[in-house]
């Protein structure tokens, strides 16, 4: 039986991992360390506590921002800042002035349950408060969050609100409301009726969102949303239309008043997302993607009845703020698979990290320090994220915030393959060069130096015993070759495994089918010497065969 019931207890290493790996995107050593030593209640709290939304970007040409008063001909391309928008958010996943907490993992849940994708979106400035008010959602509700995408200027252009017109509305926006946003599109029953909604519902809908109008005046204060302070959408009630709207069974054949004022098509919009998020199919269907995305594609019918069923009822009893239920889902002994004996289903290293996951977590593991933007914007933000890192995500087959289809990324929503459609014939290699993108000093755009990280005592620890010689410890951790490959291993893969296993990645990548005695004479000379020909390619092939190996494909 799937249990909710709270796990108590210390963390550990293991489990300390396996949490952060699902609501960060890669934690430091010293990061699961610290969460090992504290109790899942502590922990899960920690985790769901949120530092504040960063400053806003600033272009690298100008060195200021850009996003309220707009851009000039000293500014960048605009397609270009579209980019420099995605390096701003990847860089709060590395802001070393920021406790880690899992603020991004849920923007990044709300990015694929509210998709945009910026190629569609005109203006620089309006993907950027696309974001920003995702973030601003992040411990606030879901319900609310659905309100105010109906009027946010990034979303107006992605589905095509501004062409809506009474007399000629426009079904895109409304149509993945239901189906993509909200309560989700159930069996088809009947034509054109789909259980949760009907067709009728999505063409009253299409009729309701008419006369919502892009705002490009950024810097006007008396177009902002009164809740969140970011410019919104301007609404033109001589383009709305202004007639009664009428739904379904589906929604207890709730008509919503039709109005002809700004105030009016205000609350038309309020009306029609409380509509929707008064059915419990909606909070289950919430629950279903928070499931999928923290836990585990496979919602079975046991799943369903205890896990998604009183989760949604927590959803619904907090107004749709998420972090109750994120809170009760990862203290709970399911999450921790502590709840059966069933080795069939195990969720520890059951998903498939995304390409984001595998590259945010081995730079974040390996301490790749990027640039500071406030001091160095051009190399933070174009060397660093944009080269350094969205472009091998690309080659990796995940344009970062520019999903292939309005339905988003594939393994967020494609059943029933869900996060395996990650993994394929072309990114599959491009997954595994992600690796040596970050290894090796001749990369100009990381510089990282695996040789210089190995021999620091808070990455690979001095190892307490006595060495193949019989001399008594402690050792420098890297000198000792069953140290340092179990030093690593612990950290990096998921799971414990099995002595063959361990012995591949010792004997025959370390070591090259040589002694441990060799390898610390190797090392010993290299100390000595600085002749580090035998040992930095060997370290830098055995870090290789980890994070390409199917275990830490894992997460």
């Amino acid at each position: 039986m799937a249990s909710l019931t709270p796990k108590t207890g210390v963390l550990g290493k293991r489990l300390a991992a396996h949490l952060l790996r699902r609501t960060t995107f890669g934690a430091t050593r010293a990061e699961i360390d610290n969460f090992a030593s504290k109790t899942v209640d502590a922990a899960v709290n920690d985790l769901l506590t949120f530092p504040p939304i960063p400053l806003p970007p600033v272009d690298p040409a100008t060195n200021m921002t850009w996003v309220v008063n707009g851009r000039n001909g000293a500014n960048s391309p605009n397609d270009e800042l579209m980019l420099v928008v995605g390096s701003w958010w990847l860089h709060q996943n590395f802001d070393a002035t920021q406790p880690i907490s899992a603020m991004q993992k849920i923007f990044f849940f709300l990015h694929t349950s509210f998709v945009t994708g910026y190629q569609d979106v005109e203006y620089s400035e309006n993907h950027y408060y696309t974001l920003r008010l995702l973030l601003h959602y992040v411990d606030k509700s879901y319900k609310e969050l659905a309100k105010k995408v109906c009027l946010d200027n990034g979303m107006n252009d992605y589905l095509d609100i501004g062409e809506s017109s009474k007399g000629n509305p426009n079904e895109n926006f409304v149509r993945e409301f239901f189906e993509l946003f909200t309560i989700g599109k159930g069996p088809t029953i009947g034509p054109g009726d789909y259980t949760t909604f009907t067709e009728d519902d999505v063409r009253s809908a299409a009729r309701l969102m008419t006369g919502f109008r892009r705002n490009d005046s950024w810097a006007d204060p008396l177009l902002w949303d009164v809740d969140t302070g970011l410019p919104r959408a301007e609404r033109d009630p001589g383009n709305h239309d202004e007639t009664d709207k009428a739904f379904s069974a589906a929604f207890q054949d709730q008509i919503i008043l039709g109005r002809n004022t700004d105030a009016g098509m205000q609350l038309e919009v309020d009306e029609f997302v409380d509509m929707i998020f008064a059915q419990q199919a909606t909070a289950k269907e919430i629950v279903r993607r928070l499931y999928r995305f923290f836990i585990s594609y496979r919602v079975t019918q046991e799943i369903e009845d205890d896990i998604i069923t009183p989760l949604s009822l927590t959803l619904i009893a907090n107004n749709y703020v998420m972090v109750p239920v994120i809170s009760q889902l990862l203290k709970s002994q399911h999450f921790y698979d502590d709840d059966d004996s069933d080795n069939t289903d195990e969720l520890i290293g059951a998903q498939i990290k995304s390409p984001l996951e595998l590259q945010i977590g081995m730079m974040r593991f390996f301490d790749l320090t990027p640039p500071d933007p406030l001091l160095l914007p051009f190399d933070a933000y174009i060397n660093f994220y944009r080269w350094g890192m969205q472009e091998p995500l690309t080659e990796a087959c995940f344009e970062l915030f520019n999903p292939p289809e309005v339905a988003g990324y594939q393994p967020i929503y494609q059943a029933p393959e869900f996060n395996r459609l990650w993994i394929s014939a072309k990114s599959l290699p491009a997954r595994y060069a992600l690796a040596d993108v970050h290894i090796g000093t001749n990369n100009m755009l990381l510089n990282f130096d695996l040789l210089t990280w190995v021999q620091q005592a808070t990455n690979i620890t001095d190892y307490a015993g006595a060495d193949p010689a019989g001399t008594p410890g402690p050792h420098p951790g890297a000198r000792i070759g069953s140290h340092l490959v179990r030093e690593l291993v612990d950290y990096l893969l998921p799971e414990p495994i099995d002595q063959a296993r361990f012995d591949y990645f010792l004997i025959e990548i370390l070591l090259d089918n040589l002694s441990e005695m060799n390898w610390m004479n190797e090392w010993d000379n290299y100390l000595v010497s600085g002749d580090e020909t035998n040992v930095r390619p060997q370290i830098e092939k055995l870090v290789r065969a980890l994070l390409q190996s199917p275990e830490y494909q894992l997460g």
